[in-house]
């Protein structure tokens, strides 16, 4: 009885096709949002001296990934957790605690001469590009309160897999950012356009986020059983922050070394270009870690999900390889991203390497989606 019992138990809840409905509308998802990061690009890669912009652009944008990634991990834990209002509203407070660990750093950056002298010394930058990033920065602070709400209605929506939802969130964003760099253009300049954009389009993202999820927000009883004790969620959260903190922050750290280039400028916005290229295309390996922690009820589903994974790391490394046809790879920095030939070929190199990269994050996508979906995070 028990042998039988223990065999339903690992019985698969989901099939390859059902992973495969369930993940889909998360690659559109994670495209359409990765595309808004090189359109952007684009736009600021067009303006006179480019460099410059771009790199004041880049260097802001990751330093603002890496601080905020405490609460852009509060999406994981916010799946994993979430199952009435007041988990919710729980979930909600701990997100502006992860908020607090780095609020004055942030303020520190964004604020004071402290920001200037850190982008000169760490990235090698000129003073005006310093104090292009510095207000970039500043204004990236009106990001995280969107983002609040943002993580908990998608960690909402997941739940309930209604995934296409999340998709057309995204798709309301890449609009929304249209309309913005539209009214933008020819009324200013800089990376601070960029960064009015990005906050712009992030924030119509939330609003349309949170009114999709509150039908099932509503749906959630008041109270069912013990609420998570803060320190639970500390306790699964803290791994998870760590890592998302780390993920992000390779992009700063590669951007740091950069910067002791003998022409860190122009290194730096060649390499946010390429980040962001890679950001759309391998962009739905970074939902594959969510889908993963999902899915995954029990044993079964863990085989069935592990196929589903090699489908997806063949898939993305063959796209990848096509930049080693040449007419692609040139249309793709020439034409798309409007680069400049030195600076296409600048690039050429690292984009050739990039199919190794597309596996390394199908392993890890999984591997970490495994871990979160059995709450071992540490």
């Amino acid at each position: 009885m028990t042998s039988e019992s223990e065999h339903h138990a690992n019985q698969p809840t989901v099939t390859i096709k059902e992973s495969y409905r369930f993940f889909t509308p998360l690659i559109f998802m994670a495209e359409l949002h990765m595309l808004s990061h090189a359109i952007i690009s684009a736009f600021l890669a067009r303006m006179p001296d480019p460099e410059p912009i771009l790199a004041a652009y880049s260097i802001a944008f990751y330093l603002h990934a890496t601080l905020g990634s405490p609460v852009w991990a509060c999406q994981f834990v916010a799946i994993s957790f979430i199952k009435d209002r007041a988990s919710t509203l729980r979930l909600f407070i701990f997100s502006s605690q992860t908020f607090l660990l780095v609020a004055w750093f942030w303020a520190l950056i964004g604020l004071t001469p402290v920001g200037i002298t850190f982008f000169v010394k760490v990235f090698g930058t000129s003073i005006s590009v310093a104090k292009e990033a510095q207000l970039c920065i500043l204004i990236s602070t009106m990001i995280v309160p969107c983002v609040f709400f943002r993580s908990i209605a998608y960690a909402l929506l997941m739940l309930n897999r209604r995934t296409t939802l999340v998709t057309l969130g995204t798709l309301i964003r890449l609009f929304g950012l249209f309309a913005i760099l539209f009214v933008l253009k020819g009324r200013a300049t800089g990376a601070v356009v960029g960064m009015i954009a990005l906050t712009g389009c992030i924030a119509i993202e939330s609003i349309y986020a949170t009114l999709a999820a509150l039908k099932y927000y509503l749906q959630l009883p008041h109270k069912r059983g013990a609420l998570p004790k803060y320190i639970d969620l500390w306790r699964f959260g803290w791994p998870v922050i760590l890592m998302q903190t780390a993920e992000s922050g390779i992009a700063f750290t590669i951007s740091f070394f950069l910067g002791r280039l003998p022409r860190p400028e122009i290194a730096i916005a060649a390499f946010g270009v390429l980040d962001a290229m890679i950001r759309v295309l391998l962009g739905p390996l970074r939902n594959l870690t969510q889908a993963v922690q999902t899915l995954t009820k029990n044993e079964g589903d863990t085989k069935v999900i592990g196929k589903f994974t090699i489908h997806l790391g063949v898939i993305f490394s063959v796209i990848m390889l096509t930049f080693h046809i040449e007419f692609i790879r040139d249309y793709a920095l020439t034409d798309i991203m409007g680069l400049s030939s030195s600076l296409a070929s600048y690039i050429t190199p690292a984009l050739l390497l990039t199919p190794i990269l597309a596996i390394s994050m199908t392993a890890a996508a999984y591997t970490r989606g495994q871990l979160l979906a059995s709450r071992k995070t540490a």
